[in-house]
């Protein structure tokens, strides 16, 4: 795809401070590819109990595919407590920065899950283009300054892993951000004084176990698994979900996707000869929250219709009550009846309480002013039958 792959990128007080929470006994725990679903990371938090001193780091991709990536970054950078490496998804989205410090939207991130992620920040915005762009501006320089690796004194801190075949300290972005099979099938440790964390790959790759934790076969001299996968797919159709391991107990955390992140639910895919069902993929190839399609555009219209029924359903309830927020015709009714009594709320809206006959119908509520009856055919023929048996007795 033709991206600038730079060298690996550490920050040595960021190390220094986690290491230093560790030997102080604080838990640290790492979580997986959120892909843009906020409600179930938010979920996620809230059941690892968080003390003051925690800390949860995030091992890269927390955008794109999922329905709200402008509300987990947003949620990365106001939460104290969550840190934050960089994954390729990440690495693509940031080159929409421009040299000259604005942002054009790339084209190959755009066919990988970052139109997902564009319609968030303009549903975010509500419509407004030109605030969508600037907000985006900021958060991917700010992605951009995350580091690609964190190095503990027991444990490696990685999105996608790294290459066997090369020095540890001569790896790049390229290695630490998009490898795969080279990294999870070797049969041997990279760092025997480390355990390595990673995502990129979900467990259904590593251990066939959807929604667990993928841990290695090899083990360290101390006992420790050689690696951790922890991306247990958000979006892997079988048990979708999010995961955070505490690094120094190997305890899991699990909390599965909500059903207001479940973008992928209702796919109807047809199973090729052979081969097994492939993982969120449809028949028409979707691959992406509903939020992409035309850049949110649909998003707004159905927030806007979903506001206006909730609304109506809040003034039907209101009238039930005996409270009512009248439209032009009823309010000049109730200025004109002796028994509506009116008051102005605080908010500006005049309400109008019903007393004495006003509640028998001199203020009608919301609703239908008329109705059809539909019957049954041949149900009009019998009752005309029937009310000409009853004229004739009434005659004799």
């Amino acid at each position: 795809m033709n991206i600038p792959l730079g060298p690996s990128v550490r920050d040595p007080s960021l190390e220094a401070d986690l290491q230093n929470r560790l030997e102080q006994g604080h838990r640290i725990f790492v979580v997986g590819d959120v892909h843009g679903h906020l409600a179930t990371f938010r979920a996620l938090l809230h059941r690892l109990q968080l003390k003051p001193e925690d800390r949860v780091i995030c091992l890269g991709d927390m955008i794109d595919r999922g329905p709200n990536s402008a509300g987990v970054v947003n949620l990365l950078r106001s939460h104290p407590q969550l840190i934050c490496i960089k994954g390729n998804h990440e690495q693509m989205a940031i080159q929409s920065v421009q040299s000259n410090g604005t942002f054009q939207a790339w084209r190959p991130w755009m066919k990988r899950g970052g139109k997902s992620t564009y319609g968030s920040y303009i549903v975010q915005a509500e419509g407004d283009l030109w605030k969508a762009k600037r907000t985006m501006l900021q958060d991917f320089m700010w992605l951009d300054t995350c580091p690609t690796q964190i190095v503990l004194d027991s444990v490696r801190l990685v999105h996608a892993g790294y290459d066997p075949r090369m020095p540890l300290d001569m790896q790049g972005e390229k290695e630490l951000l998009w490898i795969r099979k080279e990294w999870y099938l070797h049969d041997a440790p990279v760092d025997r004084a480390r355990t390595v964390f990673f995502g990129h790959t979900t467990t259904t790759k590593l251990d066939d176990q959807a929604g667990d934790v993928a841990l290695s076969s090899v083990v360290l001299p101390d006992g420790r698994p050689a690696w951790v996968g922890v991306d247990v797919g958000a979006y892997n159709h079988v048990s979708p979900g999010l995961a955070a391991v505490e690094i120094t107990t190997l305890r899991v955390t699990k909390q599965i996707t909500l059903k207001c992140d479940r973008w992928f639910d209702g796919f109807q895919r047809k199973k090729t000869k052979g081969k097994r069902l492939k993982p969120w993929k449809s028949a028409t190839n979707k691959k992406e929250a509903g939020v992409a399609e035309s850049f949110g555009l649909k998003a707004l219209a159905h927030r806007a219709r979903l506001g206006r029924t909730t609304a109506l359903r809040v003034q039907r309830q209101l009238e039930k009550a005996g409270v009512v927020f009248p439209n032009q015709r009823q309010s000049h009714s109730a200025q004109q009846g002796d028994e509506a009594l009116s008051d102005h709320h605080k908010s500006g809206h005049r309400i109008v309480y019903r007393t004495g006959r006003a509640q028998q119908g001199s203020l009608n509520s919301r609703g239908p002013t008329s109705f059809r009856i539909h019957r049954r055919q041949g149900m009009t023929q019998h009752r005309s039958d029937k009310r000409s048996t009853l004229n004739i007795k009434a005659k004799a």
